[in-house]
């Protein structure tokens, strides 16, 4: 789908890819899934631990996100080449979609109000000695992006601020969370009308060999992801602790490795390779 306007970039990854599966369902009826269908998908997805697995688990918890899913594919996004897909900035703001258009409203925020749910939930974590580290970075993450109906669009060096973050706080319980003060919020109003805003793309031609096909055409997507993901590295040197307090997993250290972006010097360090 594609978007006159650049506001998009105003919502995260998360919630561009909301409203692209909204419009689409107002376009376009959907294919029905059985209850115990959607028991099954999720079961499938909670059973693994990557990040696409957890990414689906959540779409399904959408408003009929099962059946929005299964109808238009689980990996929809709104991705400019040119932008590589990056959020215009912090944003806070509400979000009201009917069937014609969605309204964004901006919410003055403070990061003392904000945060104190996210150390709230980790002290809790720390007292009891409980949650393996994902289940915690997953946690945080959903009341980083959304609390008690307000949305917030986080750029990435934030984001992997407050991740850095999370890991120390959980093992000294008394590190400051990284920022303070007024979010900056404006209170525009930021309105994308469906039958104005909104276009879908043409069909790609489909290459008679269709494993071929897929085979290019899931690469490019790999190769584009591990860009914008490399992109988020910073410093020359790491431990595998170091690189996980960036954000990365190890399934994301293990395709760096594999691209060339990075080598393994010994067990658990990591050097970036210059080009």
């Amino acid at each position: 789908m594609i978007f006159a306007t650049d506001d998009i970039y105003r919502l995260g990854g998360s919630q561009r890819a909301k409203l692209q599966y909204h419009i689409l369902a107002q376009k376009f009826p959907l294919v029905e899934v059985a209850a115990e269908d959607k028991e099954d998908l999720e079961a499938f997805a909670a059973r693994s631990e990557t990040e696409a697995a957890q990414l689906w688990l959540a779409r399904m918890r959408w408003p009929q996100g099962h059946e929005k899913m299964v109808t238009f594919g689980q990996n929809i996004g709104v991705e400019d080449k040119a932008s590589g897909g990056r959020v215009k900035g912090l944003w806070c703001y509400t979000a009201d979609m009917d069937a014609v258009r969605a309204v964004y409203t901006g919410c003055p925020m403070t990061w003392e109000l904000w945060a104190a749910p996210i150390v709230g939930y980790l002290q809790g974590r720390r007292d009891a000695r409980t949650a393996a580290a994902l289940e915690i970075i997953q946690t945080v993450m959903r009341l980083l992006y959304y609390q008690n109906g307000l949305y917030l669009t986080v750029p990435g060096d934030v984001r992997r601020a407050i991740v850095k973050w999370v890991y120390q706080y959980m093992k000294d319980g008394t590190t400051s969370f990284p920022f303070a003060g007024d979010m900056g919020n404006d209170s525009r109003r930021v309105t994308i009308n469906f039958e104005r805003d909104t276009s879908l793309k043409d069909n790609r031609v489909i290459h008679d060999n269709m494993a071929e096909y897929n085979r290019e055409a899931n690469a490019e997507k790999a190769a584009r992801r591990t860009k914008q993901r490399f992109e988020d590295l910073t410093g020359e040197r790491w431990t595998t602790a170091e690189l996980h307090a960036q954000g990365f997993t190890d399934r994301n250290i293990k395709t760096f490795c594999k691209d060339g972006l990075i080598k393994r010097l010994y067990q658990g360090h990591y050097q970036r390779i210059s080009k």
